[in-house]
């Protein structure tokens, strides 16, 4: 039984993945290469093979180069490129930025290696590299292209038809008849020909078409059922078993030891919430029950983890027909709900009373949680933000007496986050070190070092009933031991806060770039004296 649970813990340290995002395809992370403390930003392609924008920004240091190059998670180190330069940034001082193409899709990584005043350093960012457009060739361009292919077509069938006659007489000669037969020969021979060339051209190319369409990636599916058991509402969740990805279901491991996160959060108000872990039925069904969520239309967001690194969130929508009865029980001890204002003060429904009712932060004043502590957005104002710029979301938590609090870590994390466009096509869940965990650099890391070339994937059966058999670990472990576990899994520092370089033990930051305008309302959960809590924030992006 040791040996079991000690190669689970390998397994998992190997297969952390990435972090879910809908609507958000943006990487980044903020972490440290060596001696070097950096953010780095990527911008994946929505067609592979394609080219993803790297920007890397230097907090210290001198730096002499920066190399980047892609590795693939299925053929590791030995199906890689050869590192290329970065460039830096005019007017821009320790700021890199770099195109690297992306061949393979599936889990993938930019390895990023540094030289400078401080030594050498390198660190991996995981990428879930995917197909997800069809990019359409102008309507223009498409008449150029075959104006130019109906020239060459005519050139080549001249060429060859006038090879074997006219370029065969002698100048001021009369053509023989003869050799008229052989040009209007030639001239059907190189028309046969040449349209054989463009057909199997043709061909060809439409194999590739089908080959893509058929290989590119497609949401996967879930349906939320809600029914009323034993005084509790119970939402079951089931993944699509028609999808070519199904024989996948098997593989999914804990991400901060849950197989699955789930957020639901009601619409179009965006006035209550909850982070859910619901429990594995079998391979594609899971069930939770739900906090006392008020009546109405909800959003359901669940992300989960496969073994390769590939993460997918699958978004649904349920409607609750009433709050639940009981509200004290919940299936997982580390789940969390609140109820906040209408976003932007919108006209919503009353909404219930009890301590899980909090304000929404505003500037200067910040946002009361549950336990009468306070969260304050750091330098938040009334300004929009701008789509596409990186920006350090960052958050203070002070006790009633407004001191600053001693917090606790939620999952191996110092905090997580839920970011939400109002309309629900923008997504994710993040934490302090980026859009994924510190783990998925160990993940690549791991990966890049093993001998081998191809990945090969376990017994589904064997690997499903392990993962099985490490979550009961982890829920019958004393819950500072299981943190404890949890952050060595994740490199995450015993003493964190202070050594995730916040100012204080009270402070939690958040890199990230909205990717698109609106209006989002940010969900913000920490862990203090034991206690789950949960504040909101609101954002307008142009």
């Amino acid at each position: 039984m040791a040996k079991k649970t000690w190669l689970l813990f390998v397994l998992l340290l190997l297969f952390h993945g990435l972090y879910a995002h809908l609507g958000s395809p943006g990487v980044i992370m903020e972490g440290k290469a060596g001696p070097y403390k950096i953010l780095v930003s990527i911008a994946p392609p929505d067609v592979i093979p394609g080219i993803a924008k790297v920007r890397i920004y230097f907090q210290n240091g001198t730096v002499t180069s920066v190399m980047a190059r892609a590795v693939y998670f299925h053929t590791g180190d030995e199906g890689s490129p050869d590192a290329e330069l970065m460039k830096t940034v005019p007017g821009q001082p320790g700021q890199y930025t770099s195109d690297v193409w992306l061949m393979n899709s599936g889990s993938s990584s930019i390895q990023v290696s540094v030289k400078g005043s401080l030594g050498n350093g390198e660190m991996v960012v995981p990428v879930v590299a995917v197909s997800t457009a069809i990019k359409k060739m102008p309507r223009s361009t498409g008449w150029i292209l075959s104006l130019l292919g109906l020239i060459l077509f005519v050139l080549m069938v001249s060429i060859i038809g006038y090879s074997v006659s006219d370029a065969l007489t002698k100048a001021g000669e009369e053509l023989t008849p003869v050799r008229k037969t052989y040009r209007r020969a030639g001239i059907v021979a190189a028309i046969v020909l040449t349209s054989l060339v463009i057909y199997a051209g043709n061909s060809w190319w439409k194999s590739w078409i089908d080959t893509y369409n058929r290989f590119m990636y497609l949401p996967l599916k879930g349906k939320s059922t809600i029914r009323t058991t034993g005084g509790s509402n119970e939402l079951l969740f089931a993944l699509d078993t028609l999808s070519n990805r199904s024989s996948d279901f098997s593989f999914v491991v804990p991400d901060h030891g849950k197989l699955m996160h789930m957020f639901v959060v009601r619409i179009p108000m965006m006035d209550a919430f909850a982070h859910l872990h619901p429990q594995r039925l079998d391979s594609a069904h899971f069930r939770t029950l739900l906090p006392n969520l008020p009546q109405g239309k909800y959003l359901v967001f669940a992300d989960i983890v496969y073994n390769t690194g590939f993460t997918e969130t699958i978004k649904d929508t349920v409607n609750i027909p009433s709050a639940s009865p009981e509200t004290a029980r919940m299936l997982d001890k580390d789940d969390g709900y609140a109820f906040a204002p209408p976003i932007n003060q919108a006209v919503g429904t009353r909404m219930p009373e009890g301590e899980e009712v909090i304000s929404c932060g505003k500037p200067g004043y910040g946002a009361t949680l549950k336990d009468g502590s306070t969260m304050v957005w750091e330098g938040m104002t009334n300004e929009p933000f701008l789509a596409g710029q990186v920006y350090q979301l960052k958050f203070s938590v002070l006790d009633p007496d407004k001191k600053a609090a001693l917090l606790q870590p939620y999952l191996g994390m110092p905090a997580h986050a839920a970011i939400i466009r109002n309309d629900g096509n923008v997504y994710i869940h993040l934490h302090p070190v980026g859009t994924f965990s510190m783990a998925a650099e160990t993940n690549m890391l791991k990966r890049i070092a093993e001998p081998q070339g191809l990945f090969y994937y376990p017994d589904p059966a064997k690997f499903r009933d392990s993962i099985d058999h490490y979550i009961q670990y982890l829920s019958e472990l004393d819950e500072n031991k299981r943190e404890e576990l949890l952050m060595q899994q994740m490199n995450m520092p015993q003493s964190m806060p202070m050594d995730m370089g916040m100012e204080h033990s009270n402070m939690v930051e958040f890199p990230y770039s909205f990717p698109l305008p609106g209006n989002y309302r940010i969900w913000v959960q920490i862990k203090k004296d034991g206690k789950i809590l949960t504040a909101a924030f609101d954002k307008v992006v142009k």
